[in-house]
Formats: structure tokens, C-alpha cells, sequence
């Protein structure tokens, strides 16, 4: 009996420890990126003695000269919505999958070559009023979505190149100058 017992205690030990580990897999699905604050201190700008009007007509102006067209405006709540399809192609990435695909078939292995396609690049901003100042916070973030040689979306990712973001905001301060003295 004392044996049952042990092989019982053991059994659940391993049960539970299996449990835990599952838990730490769901903890990190939808988590934020490790690099999430960086990439906020990069996705923020705070502009003073705006409104509202003049912002979102300066940051549509801005996302149409960087080449994106808007799909989606909410002026009553300070959104703007973006995007613009790029070539994705990486003449490494096809030459490395063609080489693969060549030297499988040497070995009598069929590979169906894969590679980045096209990409859809997205963005969002949100304008949003800092208390009762006139003063707005402005976030923007950039995210990709790439579709394979086959036609299938495959990878989406969020963009954390911060010389992107400085762009854009260098770009949106010149279009806010703009729409002030106009």
C-alpha cells in the first residue's frame, strides 16, 4: 500500500508540475514585449497649445505624405488609422529557400519554398487630451503583416525601429507648424 501511495504522490507531483508550466505558457500569450517600455518612450510625443482640429488634420497630412492612405477617422475621439502595402521580398531569404529546396531534392526530399511576399504596414494614433491643459499626448505604433509567396498571412509583428518612429514625429511636427501658421 505505502507503495500506491508513493506512485499516487508521485503522479500528481508531475501532474502539477506540468500544470505550472502550461500556466507560464498562457502568462506569456498576449503579454507585452520585453522591450515595451522602450518602445513606448518611442511611440509618445506630447505637443502644447494644440487642438485637437489642427493635430489630426496635421498627423492625416503627415501619413499621406509618408505614402499611407487612411482607413479609419474618428476626429470626436482623436483616432487615426493608416496603412500601406510594401514589397516584402529579401533576395537572401528567396536564395537561401531555392538553395534548401535544391539540395532536398538531391536527397529525394520535396520542399515547398517559402519567403516574405508582400507586407501590409499598419498604423494607429491616438490623440489624447493631457487634463485640462491644452496640451495632447500622441501615440502612434506600427505594426506589419506579411503575406508569404503562397498568398497566406504568416507573420505579424510590431515595429520597434525607433528611427521609424522619430520620423514620424519629426515630420508631424513640421505638418503641426504648417497647419498653425496656415
Amino acid at each position: 500500500m505505502p507503495e500506491l501511495r508513493a506512485v499516487l504522490l508521485g503522479a500528481c507531483v508531475v501532474v502539477l508540475a506540468g500544470c505550472q508550466n502550461y500556466n507560464d505558457i498562457a502568462m506569456k500569450i498576449g503579454a507585452p514585449p520585453k522591450e515595451a517600455v522602450d518602445l513606448r518612450s518611442f511611440e509618445v510625443r506630447r505637443y502644447d497649445r494644440v487642438s485637437d482640429a489642427t493635430l489630426l488634420a496635421a498627423a492625416t497630412a503627415t501619413l499621406q505624405d509618408l505614402g499611407y492612405i487612411v482607413t479609419e477617422s474618428a476626429p470626436t475621439v482623436g483616432v487615426v488609422v493608416a496603412s500601406k502595402q510594401r514589397d516584402a521580398v529579401e533576395t537572401g531569404q528567396v536564395v537561401g529557400q531555392v538553395v534548401l529546396t535544391v539540395a532536398l531534392a538531391a536527397l529525394g526530399t520535396i520542399n515547398n519554398p517559402t519567403w516574405d511576399q508582400t507586407q501590409e504596414i499598419h498604423v494607429t494614433l491616438v490623440a489624447a487630451p493631457v487634463g485640462p491643459s491644452t496640451a495632447r499626448d500622441v501615440r502612434v505604433s506600427f505594426d506589419r503583416y506579411i503575406t508569404n509567396n503562397h498568398g497566406q498571412l504568416w507573420k505579424t509583428e510590431l515595429v520597434m525601429d525607433q528611427q521609424i518612429y522619430a520620423e514620424f514625429f519629426d515630420r508631424l511636427g513640421t505638418a503641426l507648424k504648417l497647419e498653425q501658421d496656415g
